[in-house]
């Protein structure tokens, strides 16, 4: 589908920033150790599911919210089985629909790379991005922020943002016509940028001429930096605000993380995360928007992520195991309710994108396709809009259990 949008958002950068290298001599660096192009993995950390005590604990902190709303879900399966979990914002099962709105960061990261010395700044203009903007206004501009109309399986869900409409869509059949919306700040704060340099022995720079793009790219070890987050930057930023009653999202310009510490095991272009802070539930997303064309992407991994954190936030909800959809290829199964994953593109599961033009600017933002509750849960009818089990159209029965996986 597509769909025109305009947005009013007031685009400013919290802070100044020097001059990162020039794009000319970003095209210096060295050749790729290994080959391209890589392929696109989606990569959640995996947990254990919440036990009833760590549930029990995280929903005192959110009653005293010391930490983002939280709704929990104790739903009877299509295989007879009781599963739980929870999801960010309020139950739509209940009564006294109505708004709420997660606090939000915008935290672009600056990216040093010691073994070539480029620097990636998504505060800037690469030379590359459309419309002449920089990353943070990209993803300002976007429908993950700005708030176009969707329509949804045929049903016109309303005004909002992607995710936020996604959610209505989700849970339909008992939100439809009520004010029920899960948001973002309108306006999210966009902080000063952090700087980070990438050590030789994590991060390899990659030149444009290996994958023939507009820009250098750039990988970086997942482990190091997700640690970085923990240990180092989120408690740095607690002077800023950023603690576990908000929600941090950090931006990357064509910086890109490989997995197991094995450069040739990449790219995850973003992922979402869970732990807690101070003995506090904090969560957090971190996502690429890549100008380099060593992937091609826009804003469709982010709507992955972010979809996922809204309805996964801990990454251990717990559903009937599913495969032979998406990246779960067939013959191997999954159990958690990582709404993106069935319909990851480019693993062979058909999908069906969402592609929204901003008018103001002109750039156009891909969106992933997401599965409905409905879809892992096995409710029949769907709660979802249309009667579908997901939110364009390609899944019109819920998951059959894996082994062997696939969808009814």
């Amino acid at each position: 589908m597509k769909a025109r949008f305009a947005t009013v958002l007031a685009l400013a950068i919290a802070a100044s920033v020097s001059s990162p290298q020039s794009h000319a001599q970003q095209r210096n660096a060295k050749p790729a150790t290994t080959p391209f192009p890589h392929k696109v993995l989606y990569y959640h950390p995996h947990k254990e599911p919440m036990t009833p005590e760590a549930m029990e604990l995280i929903q005192s902190q959110v009653t005293a919210s010391q930490t983002i709303p939280l709704w929990s879900y104790s739903t009877v399966a299509q295989d007879g089985k009781t599963y739980t979990g929870s999801m960010v914002g309020r139950s739509p099962f209940a009564h006294g629909h109505r708004i709420t709105t997660i606090p939000t960061y915008l935290v672009p990261v600056i990216l040093t790379f010691q073994d070539s010395g480029d620097v990636f700044d998504p505060t800037t203009f690469d030379g590359c991005a459309p419309a002449n903007e920089s990353v943070i206004q990209l993803i300002q501009n976007s429908p993950l922020i700005g708030k176009p109309n969707f329509t949804i399986n045929g049903v016109n869900v309303g005004i909002g943002q992607y995710l936020d409409e996604f959610q209505r869509a989700n849970f339909w059949a008992k939100v439809g016509g009520t004010p029920y919306h899960t948001t973002f700040s309108t306006n999210p704060t966009v902080l000063a940028p952090v700087r980070v340099t990438v050590p030789a022995a994590h991060g390899v720079t990659i030149s444009f001429l290996n994958f023939g793009g507009c820009m250098d790219t750039a990988e970086m070890d997942i482990d190091w930096w997700d640690n970085e987050v923990q240990t180092v930057i989120i408690p740095m930023l607690a002077a800023d605000g950023v603690g576990p009653a908000n929600f941090p999202q950090f931006i990357f310009d064509s910086v890109a993380e490989y997995i197991g510490g094995n450069p040739s095991n990449c790219c995850a272009l973003g992922y979402h995360n869970s732990y807690l802070n101070g003995g506090v539930f904090q969560t957090y997303s971190v996502n690429e928007y890549d100008n380099s064309g060593a992937f091609g992407g826009d804003t469709s991994v982010m709507s992955h992520e972010i979809a996922e954190w809204l309805d996964d936030p801990s990454t251990s909800n717990a559903v009937p195991a599913w495969g032979g959809e998406g990246q779960v290829a067939a013959g191997t199964c999954q159990d958690n309710l990582e709404v993106g994953d069935p319909l990851s593109p480019g693993f062979g599961t058909p999908t069906n994108p969402f592609t929204f033009t901003n008018t103001s600017t002109g750039v156009s933002y891909t969106l992933q396709e997401l599965a409905f509750y409905s879809w892992f849960l096995g409710s029949k009818p769907s709660l979802g809009a249309g009667g579908k089990y997901s939110d364009n159209g390609t899944f019109s029965g819920f998951a059959k259990a894996c082994p062997p996986g696939g969808t009814n």
